[in-house]
């Protein structure tokens, strides 16, 4: 068994406390449509990932954080890039690149709150003395 890097399993949607279960039902790819099923208890450690009901609401607010900065970069990039192309340009692809990207920063969101707010500790097992 490998050790995960925090970030690895953060982009991976992997469990903070083991860093080996999936917090998702569903490999992305493999049910695009049920991008936003998760585990009510990762498979590997068993350690619940909703401490309350509601406990995901404030995900909410990271998700909004990230389409804002996508928004900015986006419309920066059309200016700079494209040199300031008409305004339906700006109307139709910026919404169009949030739309597509919606099931990755669902995804990114809840794993970066859990990891943040969760007041889960990772339960390193390479640290573990034998006696």
């Amino acid at each position: 068994m490998q050790q995960k890097s925090r970030l690895l399993a953060i982009l991976t949607y992997k469990c903070p406390r083991c860093r080996q279960g999936d917090l998702f039902t569903y490999q992305f790819f493999d049910a695009p449509l049920k991008f936003d099923k998760m585990n009510k208890q990762c498979p590997h450690c068993g350690i619940r990932f909703e401490k309350e009901p509601g406990f995901f609401f404030g995900a909410m607010f990271i998700s909004y954080a990230i389409n804002v900065a996508l928004l900015l970069v986006i419309g920066f990039a059309l200016y700079f890039l494209f040199d300031d192309p008409a305004l339906w340009v700006y109307i139709v692809t910026v919404p169009t690149l949030v739309v597509l990207l919606l099931p990755f920063i669902f995804r990114i969101s809840r794993t970066l709150y859990l990891y943040w707010l969760g007041d889960i500790r990772y339960d390193n097992p390479y640290s573990k003395k034998v006696n």
